[in-house]
């Protein structure tokens, strides 16, 4: 039996920020049907493309075999595709920027092919999902410096540079350190005087860029000793967040929201090089700064 043709499937791509949004809008659609909810995974048999992460995450999702999913090859540097190998209804995300209602009509048999970046995929099952995330199993010395990030009140700020530096300097957009200055000094300004807890791919050049800023700063080095879900729940485990333009950002910005207590958010504008704001992705209550 073809389970494609009875569910509403997912193509799984994009690092784990990316696969998240993409699961909360497939996991959506396929309890609206009342249909299994199924991964295909068969992007990342291709060399080159960052790891599936969503195995061990508790949801209904079935992760496809190799023989009920797709072929993916690889386009150029930066583009993966999938060719199907069956044939099936495809949902494609047509404009990456904002919410399109059409994805409410896709029946079951489709495989949602896109990104999905923003929470109106999944406004019934999201709180679900980051219940989920927040589950996940931690190793003892995890538990042990979540435990500290917990007790010890600080500004979660994440400053996002090493594969964005990779990026073609035409689609290139980063954050800037001025973004980072000025969402501080308005934290301030609110009242938020606490110990920055500093985030990223690139500690040494974040340091660097950061050298002159008067602060209270606790940088995180990627020594291994948290993995990347853990990651996630230390950097909302802060009081406050101060966000990068990433997915993997955002997701660590709802965990902080959805565990309570109305934290003060801050994320950049605009999101994406060609000037889009991302409207859709960022939540009302969040203050948006620009990121330039």
């Amino acid at each position: 039996m073809n389970r494609r043709r009875e569910g509403i499937t997912a193509y799984i791509a994009g690092g784990l920020g990316n696969q998240l949004f993409i699961l909360g809008a497939a996991w959506e659609q396929a309890e609206r049907l009342g249909v299994p909810l199924l991964l295909d995974r068969s992007h990342f048999g291709v060399a080159g493309t960052r790891g599936f992460e969503l195995d061990a995450l508790r949801t209904p999702a079935e992760v496809l075999d190799a023989g009920e999913s797709w072929r993916s090859v690889r386009i150029s540097s930066e583009r993966v595709l999938p060719f199907p190998t069956r044939f099936g209804r495809i949902h494609l995300e047509r404009d990456a920027d904002r919410y399109s209602p059409s994805i409410e009509s896709v029946r079951p048999g489709t495989t949602l092919v896109g990104y999905f970046q923003s929470p109106r995929y999944f406004p019934t099952v999201g709180t679900r999902l980051l219940d989920a995330i927040d589950s996940m199993p931690e190793s003892e010395g995890e538990a042990a410096i979540l435990r500290r990030m917990r007790d010890e009140p600080a500004v979660t700020l994440h400053l996002r540079r090493g594969d964005y530096l990779a990026v073609p300097t035409e689609r290139q957009f980063i954050a800037s350190v001025g973004y980072a200055r000025r969402s501080l000094r308005l934290l301030g300004d609110l009242g938020v005087r606490l110990p920055v807890r500093v985030f990223s791919d690139s500690v040494d050049l974040v340091k660097a860029e950061l050298a002159d800023v008067d602060a209270d700063f606790d940088f995180v080095e990627d020594d291994g000793s948290l993995g990347i879900w853990s990651t996630i729940k230390a950097m909302a485990s802060g009081s406050a967040m101060v966000m990068s333009n990433s997915s993997f950002s955002w997701w660590a910005a709802a965990l902080m929201s959805h565990r309570g207590a109305s934290p003060i958010v801050i994320a950049p504008r605009p999101w994406t090089a060609g000037g889009t704001a991302k409207a859709d992705l960022l939540a009302p209550d969040w203050i948006t700064l620009d990121a330039r």
